[in-house]
């Protein structure tokens, strides 16, 4: 039943041509959307905006635990802006769910569970594809990337003060829908093209969020001039430790 609700309703809804604009920047959980499609969408964005700007901030947002803090009752308001048949409401996977803890033969009682999507369902990542579809940048000039929980948000160099404004817009989304914005955990990192290095004066790193020259974009790790050296080095190193375990395990005499 699940995969049908899915296949019928919601991703009809995702591809609606009155809704499909609020899922541009989403590329998983959706019929067209795939890393690979995220991480083409980055480089082609990239590359575009080097063509008026000298350096790009990337800054990897990280929000913890995103899919068990989800509340219920915004991801369902945020279902009723949506054209969906009503009895399509009725069916609803997230009312009446209970949690119970039992440790060392001691049992908690019994209390509801107003927040978190069912992880290991086929509603559950669609419906937090619908809970971040009104995340956006309050800048035209920036955008945003989101796979499932993994966003990027792209400031050009232009804009770069408008970075805090930013910020400051998610971490209020964040909050409005019980999901908390980790500074600690996120990055920014300043992308220019290699043959354009040179001493920027870039703006001020944001407090709290690390500034780094290389960054794992959804398992590719990417340096600051777009280079892919140290993602090479890394699988290098990882086939050769395979090889050495191999030649150990062949030399103690097993095939």
């Amino acid at each position: 039943m699940e995969k049908s609700i899915v296949k019928d309703y919601l991703y009809p809804t995702l591809m609606h041509p009155d809704y499909s604009y609020l899922f541009q920047d989403q590329f998983t959980f959706r019929p067209t959307g795939s890393s690979t499609a995220a991480l083409i969408y980055l480089l082609h964005t990239l590359t575009d905006l080097f063509q008026t700007h000298d350096y790009v901030h990337v800054i990897a947002l990280d929000f913890s635990k995103a899919f068990d803090s989800v509340r219920h009752h915004s991801l369902v308001s945020k279902l009723s802006n949506f054209t969906l048949p009503d009895y399509l409401h009725k069916v609803n996977n997230l009312s009446s769910r209970q949690h119970q803890t039992k440790l060392d033969g001691s049992v908690s009682s019994i209390l509801p569970i107003n927040a978190s999507i069912i992880q290991g369902s086929t509603l559950g990542p669609v419906e937090y594809v619908l809970t971040a579809s009104d995340l956006h940048p309050t800048s035209l000039s920036n955008l945003l990337c989101k796979y499932a929980d993994d966003t990027y948000l792209l400031v050009p160099a232009s804009n770069s003060p408008a970075i805090p404004q930013e910020i400051q817009h998610i971490t209020n989304w964040a909050t409005t829908n019980n999901l908390k914005l980790n500074h600690s955990k996120s990055q920014e990192m300043i992308v220019h093209l290699q043959r354009r290095r040179k001493h920027f004066a870039y703006f001020t790193a944001i407090p709290d969020i690390v500034r780094v020259v290389k960054m794992n974009i959804l398992g590719i790790i990417v340096s600051d001039t777009l280079t892919f050296h140290h993602h090479i080095s890394t699988l290098v190193a990882k086939s050769a430790r395979s090889l050495c375990a191999l030649k150990t395990i062949r030399a103690h005499g097993l095939s």
